[in-house]
């Protein structure tokens, strides 16, 4: 269809209820500087399971929410002047999902654009959060707008102003200047069920008011379609069809609640298969309350570099199966070090909660406010303990990557697949390396069990087994000690940031 800028093919690597919404106007400050507050999530039950009689009045039980939902979603027209570059960018994959706003409605390809800028219109969704017009959104749905409209369902329009933005979740706030709106009822996505009825409300390819159903597929997801060091994807799966334009719209449970924002998408064609993604509300209220605050969000920092576990770590660091993630790097002065933390600590916990994920960890943080407490139950050397951490905040600067050195005289390891040389002191400055030894890798054999694991060429490997490697000697010697399907944990520091490599023995 003419107006949208269809997805590319991405591979996979492996409740609003039937009860009315708040009347207009009320519980609601009209002025919401600086004391602007959200509804805290809701304390209705879930322990109840549905019976098929239930299910039956499932169709009825859609049309009720529906009702009440569907006045509370908006539609987002924009006018946008985009940099030639960054829109050749975003016709490229990302990762394994696409933001799915509706664009071009002329249906020209981008890509033959020859001016510096591009002119753009499109469209999106959003959510009422106050009477007097707060309204949540995505980023990439007013992203370079210079025009923003918002129409209600009433077909009220209104223009638009951005209040704030946060790349690092895809969350945004627009305003208007309106009075008496209704406004949504926000839930909690924690503790959602894998299988529940949900609905997805948008405008998908300009289609106002759209109301599909389905399910929740899966939690947790990265789908690597925010850039950035920091980016925080926790996506929440569903199969409700969701196409461009439903970005910035809502999903919602059976008690007529926001459980999420309707993000993204993983396509072949463009158009909804049934893999649907929205950031769950409890993060993207906290980003809102923030962003309407104070313009800028204020997120929890650990400083920590992370990794999750696979059977292969698992068995290195003995834990007897996989679980936790993995602490790869404890960055210099950050809360982490503070409170104790250290390069090979095994992560089991956050206040009581299990994590397997790296991004489940930092959602959980994104979540927090600095100054906040929480506390990890984690695995070192094999023994379990607990520490209590005071978040700090996230730094606006983020690492620098430094450039590549040049290749040196190369000595094989052969079983491994790694060239290796003494690194000197004006490439470790090249580098920014500043420890001690240190193996530089020169090369890395293709389909070798070096490069299966993820070392890479201009690596420095700075220990093996949590012993230094500080010349071509220990590290031969460290090798040599192995018998085939031990796994040799590899510390490498690679562009200023220390990560650990997992290889086993051929």
């Amino acid at each position: 269809m003419a107006g949208l800028l269809l997805a590319a093919y991405f591979k996979f690597s492996p409740d609003i209820s039937a009860s009315s919404l708040p009347p207009s106007g009320a519980a609601e400050p009209t002025n919401l500087d600086p004391h602007f507050k959200l509804p805290p999530p809701s304390s209705q039950s879930r322990d109840s399971e549905l019976t098929l009689t239930e299910l039956k009045r499932a169709g009825i039980a859609f049309s009720q929410v529906a009702e009440k939902v569907v006045p509370v979603v908006v539609s987002i027209a924009t006018h946008k002047i985009i940099p030639a570059a960054e829109s050749e960018r975003s016709t490229e994959p990302i990762g394994r999902g696409n933001f799915f706003d509706s664009r071009n409605p002329d249906g020209r390809s981008l890509r033959f654009y020859p001016p510096q800028t591009l002119r753009q219109q499109g469209s999106g969704s959003g959510i009422i959060l106050s009477p007097d017009g707060y309204i949540l959104t995505n980023l990439h749905v007013i992203q370079h707008a210079v025009k923003i409209t918002v129409t209600l369902h009433d077909d009220r329009a209104f223009p638009g102003k951005i209040s704030g933005v946060d790349p690092l979740t895809e969350v945004a706030v627009v305003k208007i200047d309106a009075r008496d709106l209704p406004t949504a009822v926000l839930g909690n996505s924690d503790g959602l069920v894998i299988g529940q009825w949900v609905l997805a409300v948008g405008n998908p390819l300009n289609l106002r008011s759209t109301v599909t159903a389905g399910i929740i597929s899966a939690e947790g997801r990265d789908i690597d379609v925010i850039r950035g060091n920091y980016g925080v994807e926790n996506f929440i799966q569903t199969d409700a069809a969701i196409n461009p334009g439903n970005s910035g719209g809502a999903l919602v449970n059976l008690d007529g609640q926001v459980i999420g924002l309707n993000t993204a998408i993983a396509t072949e064609t463009g158009y909804a298969m049934g893999l649907g993604f929205a950031i769950p509300i409890n993060l993207a209220r906290k980003i809102a309350v923030d962003l309407i605050r104070h313009g800028k969000v204020a997120r929890g920092y650990l400083g920590l570099a992370l990794q999750e576990i696979t059977e292969l770590q698992a068995r290195a660091l003995k834990l007897g199966m996989p679980s936790g993630v993995l602490v790869d790097e404890v960055y210099a002065g950050s809360p982490g070090q503070i409170g104790g933390l250290l390069p090979l600590d095994v992560i089991l916990s956050i206040d009581g909660i299990a994590v397997q994920r790296v991004n489940q960890l930092q959602a959980f943080i994104a979540g927090k406010s600095p100054g906040a407490a929480v506390n990890l139950r984690l695995i070192r050397n094999e023994k379990e303990m607990e520490k209590k951490i005071i978040l700090g905040e996230l730094p606006v600067d983020q690492m620098k990557i430094s450039a590549g050195a040049a290749q040196f005289d190369r000595s094989r390891f052969k079983n491994f697949g790694i060239e290796v040389e003494l690194i000197a002191a004006a490439d470790a400055a090249a580098l920014d390396y500043k420890g001690e030894g240190g193996i530089f890798v020169t090369r890395v054999e293709k389909f070798s069990p070096a490069e299966e694991s993820g070392l890479r060429a201009d690596d420095i490997i700075s220990a093996i087994d949590r012993k230094a490697v500080r010349n071509k000697n220990d590290f031969y010697l460290a090798l040599q000690k192995l018998k085939p399907g031990d796994v040799a944990i590899f510390t490498v520091i690679r562009r200023g940031g220390q990560y650990h490599i997992f290889i086993e023995a051929p």
